[in-house]
């Protein structure tokens, strides 16, 4: 059985069109699917209850804890032998989850995989990303895709075979339970966004790999849920990648790579408000979830 989990956060009617079009497309014989709600106004939960049948789980919680929190409390109570994790605004146009699984039961070394991302026009967008640190900072990614094509799959070739990468966008994961719990499922701490660095870390660290599959594909409408506050989200985006790289880097690699996004933001003034979140480093303290 596959679990669908969605995180919803003021998203009602978004979270529906997204669950329509899993039932609308899914072959599956036996899935559930969950909502998982991330303290949202009590009308959209309301909205929700009133357009959704019993069949379909909403868990709630009392607060927003995030993307890994809201992730986990679904994946906390789902019964499926695989979990796929959606962003309330992705829309399925065809079945991409059951070949994808069989794909899964195939290849036992991989332990997350996503189809092709596309945009709200049905154009390619760019659904993995190579290993974020001080090489990706200083070079960027084109140098590296030229040097070692196998290792680094060049992001804006359209490919027509499963590529192992090092992460996938984070907005449609799907993944064998068993290996979703071995690596220890998201990280809580994470409030938004290089939760996909996290969870690429992870896989490699246990021997397994990231699979982006391009004969799949689905609808990203992006950011819904957060594009009224962009300040504050580009904002969190550097408090993750402050904690994540120092997660798994010692001191010296991490305060050079602070470093290094420090001067960046100095020659970019229209960026200096996020200045403090890099200068102070600690960032899991000054993240969006402490705000009121």
């Amino acid at each position: 059985m596959v679990s669908f989990i969605i995180l919803n956060y003021n998203t009602a009617d978004l979270t529906l069109d997204c669950i329509r079009s899993i039932r609308e497309h899914i072959k599956l014989k036996d899935y559930e699917i969950i909502v998982s709600d991330n303290a949202s106004r009590p009308d959209d939960v309301a909205q929700l209850r009133r357009n959704l049948d019993h069949s379909v789980k909403i868990v709630e919680s009392k607060w927003n804890g995030g993307f890994g929190m809201g992730n986990m409390l679904g994946a906390n109570v789902a019964k499926g032998d695989y979990l796929c994790f959606l962003n309330s605004d992705i829309v399925l146009t065809e079945d991409c989850v059951s070949p994808l699984v069989d794909y899964l039961k195939e290849h036992d070394d991989v332990a997350c995989v996503s189809p092709q991302q596309l945009n709200k026009e049905r154009a390619r967008v760019r659904t993995f990303f190579h290993k974020a640190g001080i090489r990706h900072e200083l070079i960027g990614d084109g140098i590296m895709e030229k040097i070692f094509p196998s290792r680094y799959p060049a992001r804006r070739k359209i490919h027509t075979e499963p590529q192992h990468v090092f992460q996938i966008n984070g907005c449609f994961f799907l993944f064998p339970t068993e290996k979703f719990w071995a690596i220890g499922g998201f990280d809580p701490a994470i409030f938004l966004y290089v939760e996909e660095y996290d969870i690429g870390m992870r896989v490699k660290l246990h021997g397994w790999k990231c699979v982006y599959h391009p004969g799949y594909s689905f609808i990203h409408l992006g950011s819904s849920s957060t594009k009224k506050s962009h300040r504050m989200v580009q904002r969190e985006r550097f408090v993750s990648k402050l904690y994540t790289y120092r997660k798994y880097h010692g001191l010296l690699l991490s305060t050079i790579y602070q470093m290094i996004i420090l001067g960046q933001l100095l020659l970019k003034p229209h960026k200096w408000y996020i200045l403090p979140v890099v200068v102070r480093g600690e960032a899991i303290s000054i993240s969006m979830r402490h705000k009121k």
